[in-house]
């Protein structure tokens, strides 16, 4: 689960409980509160009718007088005395029968009787009455009141009221996780934003660092120790690329000497046969070797530089040059060359760049051809403006979870690029490198009968 997600779950999460528990407190505190106001109003109602018998009892009257039938209005009330014997009974108790339970709390007895009968205001739903016993000591005489009050049903209202706070509970909790998933996504924009500019950052564009929000927060220190990382990183890859170009210069000295050596001693006509077999198997290791240190030395020196030398030139002219080189390879391997060169096609370029790229992939072209083969350039314009350049040959194909790597140091494909072929595994990694330094692509198609590289470079450097 990504982390935004789990934000916006565990955020939600919290504030739902929060909102559930200040619910229930509310929802539980608006049950109490009628009874307890009604409680509060019994009370008041008791302890008047009480006075009032207390005071006709006084004054030798019945106690079944108009002033506690007006006392006792739309309230249903009976009084007792201390012995339990019926003092008042009003209007309303007369009608209505309510069973009397002793005690201090209040208690509901629903009827049928619509509540439109006792308020005309309220529609026909049953009337429930809200009871309460009290004791009251008044006037020398203590007195049992047992009082009770029409009331609408007050379950109905506590389900309506369970209802309405779980609808809104229900859209508290859709807005809150539409919040906390906006909010989650405000909060870790900085930190994908550094995950984009993180993957940018390669081999080739080290010197890149992550800008700092200039916060102090956590992420602003994670930016930092990014940053930090990639100084040590891109350190560490220069003074690789210094050491690989070091020791590649100071063995091509040695390598020669030797070659040299080597090649003065088989003049040597005296040397017996076997030596002279192993002393030109040793010239050729040689060979192979001095090919690959200047192969190196030549990659460190383009992965070191980041500048060109540009100059303008004709490039099929330089085409053709390159072509006049490879002219007895060729006629060794039996190999044509088909040649399809639009104009002059001037550019501005880096003139020997250019050179080493072509004949990496010439010498390539003809390395991997087979005997009576075909090597064919072409070179033109795109619609943009864009230089394109093909080299393709009649060689093996490249099967294709090769072409994603054929471009990496030192990679063979098990066909077409095995030892048998020579080389050192550098040069197409050369002829890359040379291509993006001019601001370009390069890419590869191949099929059973031909193997083309596409080389496409920026409009740009076009006269």
């Amino acid at each position: 689960m990504k982390i935004r997600n789990r934000i916006t779950l565990w955020t939600s999460l919290a504030g739902m409980v929060s909102t559930v528990v200040l619910s229930l407190i509310v929802f539980l505190w608006g049950l109490e509160t009628p009874y307890e106001f009604l409680d509060q109003e019994l009370e008041i109602r008791a302890q008047t009718l009480a006075e009032e018998m207390a005071r006709q009892q006084a004054a030798g009257a019945s106690g079944n007088g108009d002033t506690l039938e007006l006392f006792s209005h739309l309230y249903w009330a009976r009084i007792y005395d201390a012995g339990g014997r019926p003092l008042f009974t009003s209007r309303l108790a007369r009608e209505i029968e309510l069973p009397l339970k002793k005690g201090d709390q209040g208690y509901l007895v629903p009827t049928d009787i619509p509540l439109n009968r006792f308020y005309a205001e309220e529609d026909d739903q049953p009337t429930g009455f809200w009871n309460r016993v009290f004791v009251v000591p008044t006037g020398g005489a203590t007195y049992q009141v047992h009082v009770a009050r029409p009331v609408e049903n007050l379950v109905g209202e506590s389900i309506e009221s369970a209802l309405m706070i779980g609808s809104a509970l229900l859209a508290s909790a859709l807005i809150l996780i539409v919040v906390s998933y906006l909010v989650a996504g405000r909060i870790l924009r900085p930190v994908r934003e550094i995950n984009r500019l993180t993957a940018e950052i390669t081999a080739k564009t080290l010197e890149t660092r992550i800008p700092l929000a200039g916060n102090r927060d956590e992420i602003d220190e994670l930016a930092a120790s990014l940053n930090e990382m990639f100084n040590r990183l891109q350190y560490s890859f220069l003074r690789q690329k210094e050491f690989v170009a070091n020791a590649s210069h100071e063995l091509k000295t040695p390598i020669t000497l030797l070659r040299l050596s080597m090649e003065e001693t088989l003049q040597d006509e005296q040397l017996p046969p076997s030596l002279q077999d192993k002393l030109l198997a040793q010239e050729r290791a040689l060979a192979r070797i001095s090919r690959l240190v200047k192969s190196l030395l030549d990659l460190s020196r383009l992965e070191l530089s980041e500048t060109l030398e540009l100059e303008r030139f004709c490039l099929n002219r330089l085409v053709g040059s390159v072509v006049e080189e490879f002219q007895l390879p060729m006629q060794e391997q039996e190999v044509r060359f088909t040649g399809r060169l639009a104009g002059e096609l001037p550019i501005c370029a880096d003139k020997e760049k250019i050179r080493r790229m072509l004949i990496n992939l010439f010498d390539n072209a003809i390395r991997y051809n087979r005997p009576g083969g075909e090597i064919e350039c072409r070179t033109g314009t795109g619609e943009e403006g864009e230089i394109l350049l093909t080299v393709a040959n009649t060689g093996p194909e490249i099967e294709p979870a090769d072409r994603t790597r054929i471009f990496d140091q030192f990679y063979r494909c098990e066909k077409s690029r095995s030892m048998v072929h020579g080389g050192a595994g550098l040069g197409l990694t050369i002829v890359k490198r040379i291509v993006e330094l001019h601001g370009g692509c390069i890419t590869v198609e191949s099929a059973p009968a031909m193997t083309r590289f596409w080389i496409v470079l920026p409009p740009d450097i076009a006269e």
